[in-house]
């Protein structure tokens, strides 16, 4: 889904040098905090039922179903913006991964492989004709800017791509946040609810990683008290208050 103006302002502008200088809290892990190897954590979502077989726990599956679907035109714009941002976040995951070799950017690209799945085949309901889809190239020009800057952001250390990786994970949920409100049609607002749940395990295992490595995490999209009700108990490594480059 779209987002408002100031929050491409943020990617592009005075959010990304910020994330680089996110407080750093005492070195050590967070206390309690739990295993973030496994990236996806349980209750992660996963397409079809299915865990993304990295531990137990509960997995909020899609339907299959193949009705036709019929969505209005800020839906369609919605649908096929998604897609393309599942997509990113799973290329700069893997840009991540080749990189640093961290577990969660092993781990979560299939989770997003999964996401995009979801959007994709809603879109072949729709009869929409779903974005391309080759590796670094967007149909979205919003996307596109989104990716190119977080790649030579998270390439820069890593530290930094695992704050990018916080990042894109609070963007999509507030970008599946503002999809669900652009449509009454179930099956998409389900869907979308259903990846909003695997987004917020992503983004709780990069703000525990960061934690673990003496990190403070600064939300910049979503507010902080709505990242601490995601992460769950304890500060798990995020400072409250507005993120740099907030408006």
């Amino acid at each position: 889904m779209k987002t408002n103006s100031y929050t491409i302002g943020l990617i592009l502008g005075l959010a990304l040098a910020p994330l680089a200088l996110a407080a750093p809290a005492q070195r050590g892990p967070a206390a309690g905090g739990p295993n973030y190897n496994n990236a996806n954590g349980p209750g992660a979502m996963t397409r079809m039922g299915e865990c993304d077989g990295s531990g137990p726990g509960v997995c909020l599956g899609v339907p299959v179903d193949t009705s036709p679907l019929v969505l209005d035109a800020n839906a369609h714009a919605a649908l096929l913006f998604q897609i393309d941002e599942e997509r990113m976040a799973r290329e700069l995951y893997l840009a991540f991964a080749e990189k640093w070799g961290l577990q969660p950017f092993r781990n979560i690209p299939q989770a997003e492989t999964r996401h995009e799945q979801i959007m994709r085949e809603l879109a072949v309901r729709a009869g929409i004709a779903a974005p391309t889809s080759v590796a670094g190239r967007f149909d979205s020009a919003e996307v596109q800017q989104r990716y190119d800057a977080l790649l030579a952001l998270g390439l820069e250390s890593v530290d930094s791509a695992l704050r990018v990786g916080a990042f894109v994970e609070e963007q999509d949920i507030s970008d599946l946040k503002a999809l669900i409100a652009t449509t009454d049609n179930e099956a998409l607002k389900n869907a979308a609810t259903a990846l909003k749940t695997g987004s917020g395990q992503h983004l709780r295992a990069f703000v525990g990683v960061l934690a673990a490595r003496g990190v403070t995490y600064i939300p910049q999209v979503l507010e902080p008290d709505e990242v601490q009700e995601i992460i769950g108990g304890g500060n798990q490594g995020m400072r409250r208050g507005r993120g740099p480059g907030r408006a």
